[in-house]
């Protein structure tokens, strides 16, 4: 389990060791990462003492016998190795990224699981997916490399007291020193890093909710007062970025400078073992490489901390996705249901919400029936027709379609036999033609008919490319041009189950006749249709009108539901609609 934030309990265990673990879970993300990783950092790691060695056999014994022999062999051989370096050093970079794609391929695969399985997450998949961006930008950008350099610092350490203990001490007490700079900046910009993020997130959300309310806010006038609230947000995300950057900078102003002081006193202290013969003129250059060889992982780990941080705080935001374990579940095609719908004590309630909205109650309906669902504002008629889709899970009780417990059902294959229009459509970036085909490669024939029952063919050959017209906002096609698009969405495929809701608010008389007429068609060749509605005329096309009052749901036929509503038979009502469903 990842450290709890210094922000929520204030125990801190932030140190190397802890982002060591982290990068282990990492690994157990992408199997088969960390050892070849490991191996490419131990032959880059040893292979950095070439230059030094290099330098050291120059100084002491090319200069003081002048042998050109031994310069030509001793370049050859350490240019031989530095080729090496640089394999190894771009083996662990292509690693690098393949990991970042790896780890995309699998946890946007887990996101979406979780998208499709839980109602919660539908407001977080955006986010999300942000979230996703800057865990891969750690491999892409080789942010996790210092990491793997850091177990191999104590072997430069021990290379500078094989050189002379003086050496080796001024460079263990310097790294001592940028190690404890390390440890501090993670312990001061820990907490406010992950207030920034978290403001950062808040601010975006906000925009997301703004760019779909944009007509309403034009014509109200709110995008003046909007703009003031989006900036308040992220004035908040602001000044924590900005003190966040303020430390991030201050410690990394230190441990640079702290690293050129360091390498002033190996310098200064091996002239003066050099002036008194303790040590090789040689020994001096070498140790100064070794030295910045030693603490290069440290100071990179410090100059990036913040951005490192954001990552770990990226990590923990995926927590409940990684723990769930989600995984696309594997299944067996199930073949075209009976179009009969079954209802035996169901219960529905608002995701998150205990207090049903829906009191419990059994229902049957056959291929060929049409049934409306009426009922006043927030009586439940939308969360009703979202749980027999299958999008909310059921308070209690269960919904089959043809034998099958829709709930149980995976989704995949579920929807192929299920249409569903919401009260509000919004369609997905793509053609028209790519919407009505689910996002399938589907055959044009099968998209036309669909549209054709929708009533939406003649419309759609009318915008500027058709079938192949890209929609990028909603903006783009009026209310009810999204309407019938979203109809020959559901119809798509010949579904068995229908679920609309009000699928003839936005269409004009003409239009709305026409769907009317199309949804008695489908009914007809094999489909039970659901239909929330306020319109007249389609709860008259229907045979049942479920009538959902105080929770409690009422059925009655639906001509005498029309009379019992008409404005002289007011007092009938009680007497018309009575039994319960």
């Amino acid at each position: 389990m990842p450290e709890k934030s210094a922000a929520g309990n204030g125990t801190d265990k932030s140190n190397s060791s802890g982002f060591m673990r982290w990068l282990k879970a990492i690994n157990g993300e992408i199997p088969g990462f960390l050892k070849p990783f490991l191996g490419f950092s131990l032959a880059i790691n040893i292979l950095l003492m070439v230059s030094p060695l290099y330098m050291l056999q120059v100084y002491d014994r090319v200069l003081t016998s002048g042998s050109s022999d031994t310069l030509i062999w001793l370049t050859v051989l350490a240019v031989f190795l530095l080729a090496i370096y640089a394999a190894a050093e771009m083996g662990r970079r292509r690693l690098c990224t393949l990991a970042a794609e790896n780890i995309e391929d699998k946890i946007s695969e887990q996101i979406f699981v979780e998208f499709e399985t839980k109602h919660s997450a539908g407001d977080k998949l955006s986010q999300n997916l942000n979230v996703l961006g800057r865990i891969r930008g750690l491999f892409q950008n080789h942010l996790v490399t210092p990491f793997f350099d850091l177990p191999f610092t104590p072997l430069f350490f021990l290379v500078l007291f094989l050189v002379h203990p003086v050496i080796g001490f001024i460079g263990l007490g310097g790294g001592a020193i940028i190690f404890a700079v390390a440890v501090a900046a993670e312990m001061s910009t820990r907490g406010t890093n992950e207030k920034a993020l978290n403001a950062s997130a808040q601010a975006h959300q906000l925009a997301s909710g703004l760019a779909r309310q944009r007509s309403a806010m034009v014509a109200m006038g709110l995008c003046q007062n909007a703009l003031q609230k989006w900036r308040t947000a992220k004035e908040v995300a602001r000044e924590f970025n900005l003190e966040g950057s303020a430390r991030e900078g201050t410690f990394s102003s230190i441990s640079r400078s702290a690293r050129q002081i360091l390498q002033t006193f190996i310098l200064g202290a091996g002239a003066a073992l050099a002036i008194s013969q303790e040590i090789s003129p040689g020994a001096i250059v070498a140790g100064s490489i070794v030295l910045s060889r030693a603490l290069a992982p440290i100071d990179q780990i410090v100059g990036s901390w913040r951005a490192i941080t954001q990552c770990r705080v990226a990590w923990q935001q995926l927590e409940s996705t990684r723990e769930n374990d989600l995984a696309q579940q594997a299944f067996t095609p199930l073949p075209r249901p009976s179009a009969q719908l079954t209802l035996d004590r169901l219960s529905v309630a608002a995701p998150g919400s205990n207090k049903p909205m829906v009191h419990p109650f059994s229902l049957q309906v056959n291929e060929g029936d049409l049934v409306a669902l009426v009922g006043g504002n927030g009586a439940g008629k939308t969360t009703l027709l979202q749980t027999l889709a299958g999008a909310w899970e059921p308070l209690s009780g269960s919904a089959a379609l043809g034998n099958r417990n829709i709930h149980s059902w995976h989704s995949a294959d579920r929807g192929q036999y299920v249409g569903y229009v919401p009260q509000d459509v919004e369609l997905l970036p793509g053609t028209v033609g790519e919407n009505i085909a689910r996002m399938s490669d589907a055959e044009p024939e099968a998209i036309f008919a669909a549209a054709q029952r929708a009533g939406a063919h003649e419309m759609i050959l009318k915008l500027p490319q058709g079938y192949d017209t890209q929609l990028t906002s909603s903006g783009q096609l009026s209310a009810g041009q999204r309407q019938l698009i979203g109809l020959a969405r559901a119809l798509f495929g010949e579904p068995a189950l229908l679920l609309l809701d009000e699928p003839t608010a936005n269409l004009d008389r003409e239009a709305g006749q026409a769907v009317i007429q199309s949804l008695q068609a489908v009914a007809k060749a094999g489909a039970v249709i659901v239909i929330a509605s306020h319109d007249r005329r389609l709860i008259a096309a229907t045979a049942t009108t479920l009538l959902i009052r105080n929770g409690s749901v009422l059925s009655a036929e639906s001509k005498n539901y029309l009379q019992s509503i008409s404005p002289s038979s007011k007092s009938a009502t009680k007497a018309k609609v009575g039994a319960k469903a």
